[in-house]
């Protein structure tokens, strides 16, 4: 495998990256809803960004629509991480209700695509543009991001938001940067916990100095206190203030407000029974995520709205099973996707409604990088169909989800 780059990127992979971001840009907005300055329907983090400016943790507005919301004392609750919020609170002041999250929301996928492809770059040079592109691409249309970063809404932007500071995480930790990375992956404890069970492979990387060695090379000398605390603190500080930021709401740091939220009598009866998360879940959700097809309506195929199976909505994933000698890297990076996904899968809600698998963001990232090996050595028709093929499903699963789901 070619070592990777530390060197800014040259003419010609800067002109790639620009115009695959333009093309994200292009499909999010065309396929969106031909404009993204918009407010999504399910805004959360928008009514949570006037509550912090309001110098209160409760709502001070009542939304039209208060789903997933935890009611206590009589007041309102996002149970959410609190990070997104703080990225719209300049808005807020300005635009109120009208603030366009969704707008915030594409840009920051954006700004995750952009680190993706950086992160790419730095693992396996920029040589291979046609195999680097696709990967790309897959990343930001082939994957529920696509729909995601289009249509908004409270648990979406949660997600993606999560994802992109996850990306961030790992670029820093391929690079070197210690603090960088224990800064970024602190983050995704105020905003998506689960996506922080990244953190073991953010260390591995570290401490291999990915910048500077291949997939396989030798252990680089081992990382001194000085990076591991560098690592390690922030993420401990944001435990910490996510523990005052539950204190201060409901009595307890360590009660986020979902038990709080009303939910219909079938998951209350699943959740009395089994728990939020249990083995009891994980057939179900591996259906789902392996093997659950579309629908046949009588008249059209239409998908599922529990999500459909990644290997129909992401079939680039399938390049990380290619035949050939893998490496240490394409190992760990599968144990670390599974590891992030474990929760998911043992949770008591399979993301209803959704397109693809949108729990599948926590890691799929993880899984992408593997399968990008894969892509090096299989046929580079083989690897531009997988990803057209998910960027067509993805534009399908965008225009079901705005036509049914918007509001």
């Amino acid at each position: 495998m070619p070592r990777s780059r530390a060197r800014p990127f040259a003419g010609r992979d800067r002109s790639l990256l620009v115009w695959l971001l333009l093309v994200v840009v292009f499909a999010f907005w065309w396929f969106g809803a031909g404009t993204l300055w918009r407010s999504s329907h399910w805004a959360h983090h928008t009514y949570l960004a006037d509550a912090f400016l309001n110098g209160q943790l409760h709502l001070a507005r009542v939304p039209n629509d208060a789903g997933d919301m935890a009611v206590v004392g009589g007041k309102l609750y996002v149970v959410f991480g609190p990070f997104p919020a703080l990225l719209l609170m300049p808005l807020v002041p300005l635009l109120a209700r009208g603030t366009p999250d969704v707008l915030v929301l594409a840009l920051t996928a954006l700004a995750g695509v952009w680190a993706f492809h950086s992160l790419l770059v730095r693992l396996h040079g920029p040589g291979d543009r046609a195999r680097l592109a696709c990967a790309t691409l897959t990343f930001a249309l082939g994957t529920a991001m696509h729909y995601g970063a289009a249509m908004g809404n409270v648990w979406l932007h949660a997600q993606i938001t999560a994802t992109v500071l996850q990306v961030f995480a790992l670029l820093a930790a391929a690079s070197g940067r210690a603090l960088a990375t224990g800064v970024l992956l602190g983050l995704t404890v105020l905003t998506r916990p689960t996506v922080t069970l990244a953190a073991p492979f953010c260390a591995w990387l570290l401490s291999r100095r990915a910048s500077r060695a291949g997939a396989d090379a030798p252990p680089a000398p081992a990382m001194g206190m000085r990076a591991w605390a560098a690592l390690v603190l922030p993420g401990l500080a944001a435990v910490a203030l996510q523990a005052l930021y539950n204190q201060a709401r409901f009595g307890s740091p360590t009660d986020a407000g979902y038990h709080y939220i009303l939910m219909g009598p079938d998951f209350a009866a699943l959740v009395e029974r089994y728990g939020r998360f249990s083995l009891h879940f994980l057939p179900g959700n591996l259906f789902g995520w392996l093997l659950r097809p579309p629908h046949w309506n009588g008249s059209a195929l239409v998908p599922d709205p529990h999500g459909m199976s990644l290997l129909l909505s992401t079939p680039y994933l399938l390049l990380a099973l290619w035949p050939r000698h893998v490496s240490r890297f394409e190992w760990l990076a599968l144990a670390s996707f599974a590891l992030v996904s474990l929760p998911s899968l043992l949770y008591y809600n399979d993301g209803w409604v959704h397109f693809g698998q949108r729990f599948a963001l926590d890691g799929i990232a993880l899984a992408l990088l593997a399968a990008s090996f894969g892509a090096r050595r299989a046929p580079l028709p083989l690897v531009a169909f997988l990803t057209l093929w998910g960027i067509v499903v993805g534009a399908w699963g965008l225009q079901w989800f705005k036509a049914g789901f918007r509001h």
